[in-house]
């Protein structure tokens, strides 16, 4: 019998042990022993340790996928912390979402292909709304990430963020992405938290989610004296960007709404790795919050509608936003006047 240690006794210290496989020989064991030492570290593959171990590392592999936990397992383990901090409505989101992933439930998280994982989501795409795929995908994320953090698997094996939850032919766009109505925006004003702060950030802005999440603190400009239209005036402004050379490196002026707490929200969104994250952790569970529907890319098709209902005009609209102007002479010879664009922004009036 080989055995490896599988933790120590809080009481005694003394080893804990599991066994791996029973092998004919001491010299088999010990060759058995090797390869579970490799294929933890991650030294070889498992192609490559299947041709040195044969039919010694596939009693091995076997014996080590036994000890670890399936999709469902984890999900346990994920909703014993997670479920604490959502309302009821958005527990019973995601239990809604696992139940239509019944496909992973009994495989063994390391057994878990890409393939896998966009076969579940891709049988559900003509039967649910986007919002139902992205709580999918979200409670596949979940899973993997408490994997990987308790070294069940390796980040490597992670293959979530790749996950597609697009639907093809659409019959309703709106189901997409919906504006915020006045009421709304209001709602979320009287609210005051970090999250609603940030969210009026991407309202006010116009920003595409991963904009604001990468932003640079040393793109913050605030009262900087700007006088390029001839006039001189204090102006604020982010230079941010992505996507298109139409949006990369783009002035975006500072709504007077939201300039007292863009920095403390620019710092707060520093906390989110990904979009997906910032998506999950603050955005999905505070539309909970104040029982709304909505997604993160609703805030940028908001700022398009007020900007046309407040009579923006459609070159500053588009220069802001990062898009090309279908007039070729407006993107080759005109350049964007900062004034211009900061007194067009303001606009807007809630």
């Amino acid at each position: 019998m080989a055995k490896v240690t599988d933790g120590y006794d809080t009481i005694t210290g003394s080893q804990i042990q599991k066994p791996i496989g029973y092998f004919e020989t001491r010299q088999e064991a010990l060759d058995a022993l090797s390869l579970y030492s490799l294929s933890c570290k991650k030294e070889l593959n498992n192609a490559t340790l299947s041709e040195l171990g044969g039919d010694t590392y596939q009693q091995v592999l076997n014996q080590k996928n036994k000890s670890l936990p399936t999709f469902a397992m984890l999900y346990d383990k994920v909703t014993e912390g997670l479920f604490k901090t959502l309302s009821k409505s958005r527990v019973n989101a995601y239990n809604s979402a696992y139940h239509r992933l019944s496909g992973l439930h009994n495989k063994r998280i390391n057994t878990i292909t890409l393939f896998d994982l966009q076969a579940e989501i891709d049988k559900s795409k003509t039967e649910v709304k986007q919002k139902t795929l992205h709580d999918m995908k979200t409670v596949c994320v979940k899973v993997f990430e408490y994997a990987v953090i308790h070294q069940h698997i390796s980040r490597d094996s992670d293959f979530t963020s790749y996950i597609d939850t697009k639907q093809e032919n659409m019959n309703n766009k709106s189901d997409k992405h919906k504006t915020f109505s006045i009421s709304e925006i209001k709602a979320i004003m009287k609210d005051n938290s970090i999250e609603a702060k940030t969210v009026l950030t991407y309202i006010f802005t116009g920003c595409r989610p991963i904009e604001l999440v990468n932003l640079n603190k040393s793109n913050i400009h605030i009262d900087e004296l700007s006088d390029d239209n001839g006039e001189e005036m204090k102006i604020s402004y982010i230079i941010t960007g992505s996507k298109t050379e139409a949006g990369k490196n783009r002035f975006v002026p500072i709504h007077n709404e939201i300039k007292p707490f863009i920095k403390e929200v620019v710092n707060h969104l520093s906390r989110f790795k990904d979009v997906t994250k910032y998506r999950i952790d603050l955005f999905l569970p505070f539309m909970d919050k104040l029982g709304l529907e909505h997604l993160p890319y609703d805030t940028r098709h908001t700022f398009a509608t007020l900007a046309k209902f407040y009579k923006m005009d459609d070159y500053s609209r588009k220069r802001i936003m990062g898009h090309k102007s279908a007039d070729i002479t407006d993107d080759v010879y005109t350049h964007s006047i900062r004034n211009q664009l900061y007194q067009e922004i303001h606009k807007i009036s809630l």
